[in-house]
């Protein structure tokens, strides 16, 4: 649906307006990303990472059984991808793909900051939010929910006629 995308390419547009910031987006090549990001001359990085299947039937027990080998795959290619681009922080609007660039920049301690504009955050949201620089909400009540003093709520960044011609 582009929930987490959108937010990211908005933020990514807004930091490119104010500063001379080299953004690097990083989503599955299973999610609307992948159709996305390579047709909008950006730069990015498609990781082989998919979801848990929460459901039972034999079509998620076999996604699910490949689910160790994709997140070897993905963190091997996360961990090159830090190395090569040294980033200065890490922005995630959440969802799984960025569970991986979390983990590394929490490792790396560079810092972090995380866009939540679910009205309930999801599981990367909550697990990595303590150790948050900030935490951005688009509802008050998301507040409550996660481990981290520092929450700004704000409106969720929309991109306007930025992607007027990719939705």
């Amino acid at each position: 649906t582009g929930g987490h995308l959108f937010p990211a390419l908005a933020i990514g547009a807004e930091l490119k307006k104010r500063s001379d910031a080299n953004i690097h987006y990083v989503g599955s090549k299973f999610g609307i990303e992948a159709e996305k990001l390579p047709t909008m001359n950006v730069e990015h990085t498609l990781l082989p990472i998919r979801g848990l299947q929460r459901s039972l039937s034999l079509q998620s027990l076999g996604r699910n059984a490949l689910l160790p080998g994709r997140l070897i795959s993905s963190k091997m290619k996360t961990n090159k991808l830090f190395k090569d681009l040294n980033p200065d922080a890490v922005i995630a609007t959440g969802g799984y793909a960025s569970a991986l660039p979390l983990h590394s920049a929490e490792k790396m301690n560079i810092p972090y900051f995380i866009q939540e504009q679910n009205s309930f955050p999801g599981i990367t949201t909550r697990h990595f939010a303590e150790n948050a620089e900030m935490v951005f909400t688009a509802f008050p009540e998301v507040d409550d929910l996660i481990k981290k003093k520092t929450v700004f709520s704000q409106a969720t960044p929309s991109v306007g006629t930025f992607l007027m011609g990719i939705v």
